[in-house]
């Protein structure tokens, strides 16, 4: 939305496995870019220093420290009410290249698959990553998929289902979203990227663009 954003994605390989997130840090612009820097930074301390890649463990910790780090793992905070409701959402998929199985765990940020045409959609957990007002010893929930001949995943945030436009002004919804990446699964990266980028403007029609917008898509 802004010159620098609060989305951004991450990625890693560990020998036989690939790490791929889609997150969505408090704020927009500069605030929301801090975010997005430290989340970088602590993901990478995670998974490349510490070696840990289920992504349900992965968001356990990532929980943990963002509360620790910005001081929200007390009960009683002194920090200002903006400050306590800083964390992010995320979505994190695990590629076992060898056995053929991807794991996903969220943090409201959901996972859509096509497998034969047919599109599941699997929402993260209710809980955030960080926040004053969230349990200090969450524990994610592990979802594993078995990859087919011909999968397509996609995990993205909030900022394109949000967007209000159309012909009623309203948000163009999940549903929505989830109809427009099936009908385009099949279709090259770079035409997928320009038709998501000409329906987004489509539906919004020259009105205020309200959130950062990030879609990731991968393909086995």
């Amino acid at each position: 939305r802004d010159i620098v954003s609060g989305d951004f994605y991450w990625f890693a390989r560990k020998e036989e496995k690939l790490i791929i997130a889609a997150a969505d840090c408090t704020g927009h612009g500069v605030p929301g870019a801090f975010m997005s820097m430290a989340g970088d930074a602590w993901l990478d301390q995670i998974v490349n220093g510490r070696d840990i890649v289920r992504p349900d463990l992965i968001l356990n910790e990532l929980h943990r420290i963002t509360k620790k780090s910005l001081k929200q793992d007390i009960e009683i905070s002194s920090v200002d009410d903006k400050t306590a409701r800083d964390g992010m959402d995320i979505a994190l998929c695990c590629i076992d290249t060898e056995k053929h199985i991807l794991e996903y765990a969220g943090a409201k940020n959901p996972l859509i698959y096509i497998q034969n045409g047919k599109s599941t959609l699997i929402k993260g957990d209710k809980s955030t990553i960080g926040g004053l007002y969230t349990e200090n010893d969450y524990h994610f929930t592990l979802h594993t998929i078995l990859l087919g001949a011909d999968t397509t995943c996609y995990i993205f945030t909030d900022g394109f289902q949000d967007q209000f436009g159309g012909k009623t002004g309203r948000k163009f919804s999940v549903k929505r979203l989830e109809e427009l990446l099936v009908s385009i699964h099949d279709q090259p990266v770079q035409s997928q990227y320009e038709i998501i980028g000409q329906v987004f403007e489509d539906w919004r029609a020259g009105s205020r663009q309200i959130d950062d917008i990030l879609v990731v898509g991968f393909k086995w």
